[in-house]
């Protein structure tokens, strides 16, 4: 957990626990016992046993006695963000129009962390080896959109982002090395756009350009994506890429229109 930005008298240190706890079970491939909890949080048995139970307690944690594992209530915890009535359902036509037109599966992504995290996707199509929906995550290093919302951070922003974690490994063509992404960030944000090749998974192509508010301010990424079998790393950066920036204007107009009724990104 990083060092809190507040004053400590401020910080509630035992929410912040439970939250990581959350993200841990999330994480995992399986329910967890206690040990193994308290091992990927950092934190004592005791402690992890006081926070499991806790979480079971409201509801967002059920347990077989020994293992625990999430329960349906921590959707609700997200539901704002993806709300039938929200932004992202909004824009859902031009990001499903576009998917067909092409036959490419197409999302929108923000910035969580060193993540990002799926807010709008076409469910039907997909080229990675596990289907991806609403809410799933991907290390930002190794995605299209993770660069081009990387490349669009303030230098202290960024650096802070990448001190929260160490760069992810998907495939050998993943960029592990921090100077070596800061060189290509600094180049997807020259160009306009973020590209990953074969950085997700092996034979996989991405390209992805920021989502603007009225302001300028980049408040998420569009990206297309295909599979060497169909495409090509051109392919992506010519007719394709503005075919996606053209989408990008239509879903900005959306943005628009939510910021006049006051929303906030």
């Amino acid at each position: 957990m990083p060092e809190p930005s507040i004053a400590k008298p401020d910080f509630s240190q035992t929410l912040a626990r439970g939250l990581e706890m959350l993200e841990t079970l999330s994480g995992a491939t399986g329910p967890l016992s206690v040990s193994q909890a308290a091992e990927r949080v950092g934190i004592s048995r005791a402690a992890s046993r006081r926070l499991l139970l806790t979480l079971r307690e409201l509801g967002y944690v059920r347990s077989d006695g020994v293992r625990f594992w999430l329960t349906a209530r921590v959707l609700q915890l997200g539901a704002g963000l993806v709300r039938s009535e929200g932004l992202w359902s909004s824009v859902a036509p031009f990001v499903i129009d576009l998917a067909d037109r092409l036959n490419e599966p197409c999302s929108i992504s923000v910035l969580d962390g060193p993540d990002t995290v799926f807010v709008c996707r076409d469910a039907t199509r997909r080229i990675f080896t596990t289907r991806l929906g609403v809410g799933d995550r991907l290390p930002a290093n190794c995605s299209a959109s993770g660069k081009t919302l990387l490349a669009c951070l303030p230098a202290s922003e960024l650096n802070r982002v990448l001190a929260l974690r160490g760069l992810v490994a998907r495939t050998s063509a993943s960029i592990t090395d921090p100077a070596r992404l800061r060189i290509e960030l600094g180049l997807t944000h020259e160009r306009g756009y973020g590209l990953a090749i074969d950085e997700m998974e092996d034979g996989t192509l991405s390209v992805a350009v920021p989502l603007r508010d009225r302001d300028g301010r980049v408040i998420a990424a569009m990206s297309l994506a295909s599979h060497r079998i169909r495409r090509t790393p051109v392919d992506l950066q010519g007719p394709l890429l503005d075919e996606l920036r053209l989408a990008a204007q239509q879903v900005e107009r959306v943005v628009e229109s939510f910021g006049d009724r006051g929303w906030v990104p």
